[in-house]
């Protein structure tokens, strides 16, 4: 059985089993110290993959004034094919490194999540700040705790509620779910709140579905859910629009 190291190193190989990836999803939904581990080596390897990716710009563009400024002398004519090579083996050399260190499945759409993601704000109950509650009024602790982000109280509450006929408990509870990293979870209760009769949050749970899919390297359903929101209406068209780029 795979050590949590070798599955977080296979994480982002992108060479993980069903059984090993099953594991991985349970760690990451119930180990904090596993899933802090693997959120701040995601965070890393982003970091080094822009590092380099400024390092080679810098270093072709130093290349460049060189070159220009031997426009007067004929004979650096002659090395150039050689300085060609060097540049090309360079590249080659940080793509390789660059590509290892990062899973484009696993980063790339997870740098997008995080460029785009921020929970959805509470207007369904409004509260007002010290306000007291009674303690039957459970919906209303549900998104005092939702809008003091203690997302493991309301995520507790909204389970309570979800017998009710309130269609955007499930999509609440869904942001919730997100916040937590539970995004099978996420994606289960936005597909439902999509199901059900509630009308509010569609859009809204359209685009966090996508999301969802992204953070977890799941590309094809995460396009389309975008997909699915720009055909239907004008809700984030103009992040939907990017990220569909992103995604070609």
């Amino acid at each position: 059985m795979s050590t949590q190291s070798e599955l977080i190193d296979k994480y982002f190989e992108g060479s993980l089993s069903e059984s090993e990836k099953s594991t991985f999803d349970n760690l990451m939904e119930s180990d904090p110290d596993f899933r802090e581990t693997v959120t701040f080596q995601m965070k890393t390897k982003l970091a080094f993959q822009n590092k380099e990716r400024k390092s080679l710009k810098g270093f072709l563009e130093q290349i460049e004034g060189d070159i220009r400024q031997s426009d007067n002398h004929p004979k650096t004519i002659r090395f150039w094919p050689y300085m060609a090579a060097a540049i090309m083996v360079l590249f080659l050399t940080i793509t390789y490194f660059v590509k290892k260190a990062s899973n484009p499945d696993d980063v790339a759409y997870s740098q997008d999540f995080y460029a785009y993601y921020e929970a959805y704000p509470n207007v369904v109950k409004p509260i007002t700040r010290g306000e007291s509650i009674d303690p039957e009024e459970l919906e209303k602790a549900a998104f005092i705790a939702y809008e003091s982000r203690d997302f493991r109280q309301a995520d507790s509450l909204f389970s309570l509620l979800m017998s009710q006929q309130n269609e955007y408990i499930l999509f609440y509870k869904g942001i919730t779910k997100i916040e937590l990293e539970q995004y099978d979870s996420a994606n289960l209760l936005f597909e439902n709140y999509l199901y059900s009769e509630g009308m509010q949050f569609r859009d809204q749970a359209k685009w966090y579905l996508a999301l969802s899919h992204l953070v977890k390297g799941d590309s094809i359903k995460g396009k389309e859910e975008l997909v699915k929101l720009r055909k239907s209406s004008g809700y984030k068209m103009e992040e939907v629009e990017r990220l569909l780029l992103n995604l070609e």
